[in-house]
């Protein structure tokens, strides 16, 4: 890929956050947090693979715009959070706790706001642009394929937690996404394959981040919060805790073993 296809690639997905950024305020559609934090994500793996390529400047996700995605990422957990406590049938049983929860999550929104007006994409933009290399070259992918392939079975080796777990998924959707780069955005063919099904990788990186958000899910289920409700909603909140964290040992236990027989190979 020739400076300017970088350059476009880029800039689009810049582009995609600040429009769906500017959707955010009033609304916070589950959707445009979604295809603002993927579009975070594409750059940020993108980033990646460029900072591996010899004339390279100093590339990085700016302080900025990672505030931004983390602060959008409060209110995304909040949201699936208050969603499974909606699907349990215990809104209404939690009275005291769904008014803490509701002003947590306006906290985390008015923070986000904050965020995007005083978020310049343009000086974002400019300064990612500046330190992109002249090209990215064959082989520089294919080193960012075998050190993403490499980091994979490495955490296979001695993976037995969730936090494996999360890495392992984080490793796949960097080859994911710049995967789609070249496909999908560039009409280029990816120029290299190091695992068996395509398919396979994206149906496992599904899986970890379904896990994940249940993870996320139990996390926010805090004492700091419990303990403030009334003896009845303690009472509701820590069997759904004991419930909770029984399903997650259960999926961890399942995952652990799958990801085992993930087809991830040097085919190169």
């Amino acid at each position: 890929m020739k400076r300017e296809a970088l350059e476009q690639v880029v800039d689009k997905h810049i582009g995609n956050i600040e429009k769906h950024s500017k959707k955010l305020p009033g609304t916070f559609d589950q959707e445009d947090i979604h295809d603002l934090r993927v579009n975070y994500k594409k750059v940020r793996a993108f980033l990646r693979l460029l900072q591996l390529e010899k004339d390279a400047g100093h590339l990085h996700i700016p302080d900025k715009l990672r505030s931004l995605y983390h602060h959008c990422g409060n209110v995304r957990d909040w949201q699936l959070f208050l969603a499974e406590i909606q699907d349990a049938a215990l809104t209404e049983k939690l009275p005291d706790c769904m008014h803490r929860w509701r002003r947590q999550i306006f906290t985390y929104k008015e923070q986000t706001v904050h965020a995007i007006e005083t978020t310049h994409f343009k000086r974002i933009l400019h300064g990612i642009i500046k330190e992109l290399p002249r090209q990215l070259q064959p082989e520089t992918v294919r080193r960012f394929i075998h050190k993403k392939i490499a980091a994979i079975h490495i955490l296979l080796l001695a993976a037995d937690n969730e936090k494996d777990l999360h890495s392992i998924r984080k490793q796949i959707k960097d080859i994911i996404y710049c995967t789609r780069i070249f496909e999908k955005e560039g009409n280029i063919p990816f120029p290299f394959q190091g695992w068996m099904s395509e398919k396979e990788l994206n149906d496992m990186a599904s899986k970890l981040g379904d896990f994940n958000d249940q993870c996320l899910a139990i996390s926010l289920l805090q004492p700091s919060y419990i303990d403030k409700c009334s003896a009845q909603e303690q009472h509701i909140l820590r069997n759904l805790q004991m419930n909770w964290l029984h399903q997650k040992e259960v999926r961890q236990q399942q995952l652990l073993s799958e990801v085992q027989e993930l087809h991830v190979e040097h085919a190169f």
